[in-house]
């Protein structure tokens, strides 16, 4: 799943950066992986069952997610692309509620069962399988009641 979400994050990324003028000619590809490398990383650091309920419900306490993630992607483009810091920020506001929304639009599908809550915080802090709980021990009851609150239906 840890693949599936690289490639959503990568997807959704090269779509919002599409529009954005001043990118160098060449570096797209780069501005594309660097900034979906840097927010899985962002997303895997952060990740607890309050800071991914609060970006996926869209809480007030999202916004400390957020601006960690921002500033992990601007970081990541300024130092490993030397992109100027005003485009690498425009990039992030651009980039990460693109990729909120979609999470989120994932987590509340119910025609993806296997794009949960649980499986998205599992995979993120590299929770093991076992059948009673999609792979996070009692950890996975927590993230059920979790989704429950954010409508997800189990």
């Amino acid at each position: 799943m840890l693949n599936q979400m690289m490639n959503l994050v990568k997807d959704q990324v090269a779509k919002s950066v599409g529009g954005i003028n001043g990118i160098p000619a060449g570096k797209e590809k780069a501005v594309v992986e660097t900034t979906a490398s840097s927010l899985l990383d962002g997303l895997k650091k952060n990740a607890s069952l309050d800071n991914l309920g609060a970006l996926l419900g869209g809480g007030g306490a999202s916004s400390g997610m957020v601006n960690s993630l921002s500033s992990g992607v601007v970081s990541a483009l300024t130092s490993k692309l030397k992109l100027n810091p005003a485009l690498a920020q425009t990039i992030a506001a651009k980039v990460i509620p693109a990729i909120t929304s979609l999470l989120k639009k994932k987590v509340d599908d119910d025609k993806e069962p296997g794009f949960n809550l649980e499986s998205v915080l599992g995979n993120l802090v590299g929770g093991g399988k076992s059948k009673s709980s999609g792979g996070l021990g009692s950890l996975g009851g927590l993230l059920g009641g979790l989704g429950g609150l954010l409508g997800k239906k189990k």
